[in-house]
C-alpha cells in the first residue's frame, strides 16, 4: 500500500518537474515525512486544472457522502484505490473516469517483516527525480458549512520484484508513472479501456531502496526531520538483489 510519502523538494524544482504552478496563496512547505492517517494536504495536479497545483487532503471523500460525520468515517478507508477494483467500487467510480490527478514525491515509506521485527525502507527514484504517483480525487461540499473540500486517493497495485521483497506481507505498491503517461493520465479524454496500458507496475531498476532510522515506525516521534531520510542498518535486514 502507500501511506507514507516525502516531499523534500524546492517549490521552483517542483513546479518545473511537474510543469505546474503555485498560486500566491498556497503555502507549501517541503517535507520530509508524512502520513496520510493525518490527513494531511499535499500539492495535487488535477485534470480538471493541470496548470496549477490544487491543495487536497489525503483520504477521498466521495461527492455522494451527506453528512461530516459520513465524511470523517469514509476518508480513513480511501487513502489508497486499488487498480483492480477501481472502476467498480462506489468510492471511487466517479472520480476514477472523470477526476484523475499526479501526486508527487521524492519518495516514499514501506516496512519489511523479517523474524517478527518490521524494519523501515525508503524508496525513491534511481535518478533522484521526482516521482508521479497516479491518483484520483474528488470534491465534497460539506453539507453543514457548504465549505467544499478537495481529496484523493493514491492508486496501488501488485508490486514489483523489488517491492515484494520490500512489502513482503501485502506485496503492494504505489502506480508510479514515467512522466510520459503522467501525462496521458491527466488527459481528459483518456478511456479507461486504455488504464491499464499506463497503471503498471514500474520496473524495480527505474528505483532505489534502503533502509532508514527506526524513528520512522514511532508514530509518537517527529518524523519530520531530516534523519528519516538518512541510511540506517539493521542485522536483521537481507540483500534485494
Amino acid at each position: 500500500m502507500c501511506f507514507t510519502l516525502s516531499v523534500q523538494v524546492e517549490k521552483h524544482r517542483l513546479e518545473k518537474a511537474m510543469n505546474a504552478r503555485f498560486r500566491e496563496d498556497f503555502r507549501f512547505e517541503p517535507f520530509y515525512f508524512v502520513s496520510a492517517f493525518d490527513f494531511p494536504v499535499i500539492p495535487v495536479v488535477a485534470s480538471d486544472n493541470p496548470e496549477y497545483f490544487t491543495p487536497m487532503n489525503w483520504g477521498l471523500i466521495p461527492n455522494w457522502v451527506k453528512t461530516p460525520i459520513e465524511a470523517q468515517s469514509i476518508k480513513g478507508k480511501t487513502l489508497n484505490a486499488r487498480f483492480e477494483s477501481i472502476i467498480e467500487k462506489p468510492s471511487f467510480r466517479y472520480s476514477t473516469k472523470s477526476n484523475r490527478c499526479i501526486v508527487p514525491a521524492t519518495g516514499f515509506f514501506e516496512w519489511q517483516h523479517i523474524h517478527g521485527k518490521k524494519i523501515p525502507w525508503f524508496i525513491g527514484l534511481n535518478n533522484n527525480e521526482i516521482m508521479h504517483l497516479a491518483g484520483i480525487y474528488s470534491t465534497w461540499t460539506n453539507t453543514e458549512t457548504g465549505e467544499m473540500v478537495d481529496t484523493f486517493s493514491i492508486i496501488t497495485l501488485p508490486a514489483n520484484p523489488l517491492l515484494e521483497k520490500i512489502h513482503n506481507t501485502k506485496k503492494r505498491m504505489p502506480a508510479i508513472l514515467k512522466p510520459e503517461n503522467a501525462e496521458k493520465w491527466l488527459d481528459k479524454d483518456l478511456k479507461t479501456s486504455l488504464y491499464s496500458d499506463i497503471i503498471k507496475p514500474v520496473e524495480q531498476e527505474y528505483l532505489k531502496a534502503y533502509t532508514v532510522s527506526p524513528i520512522v515506525s514511532n508514530p509518537k516521534a517527529n518524523r519530520n526531520v531530516p534523519e528519516v531520510l538518512e541510511p540506517y542498518s539493521y542485522p536483521e535486514q537481507q540483500s534485494l538483489f
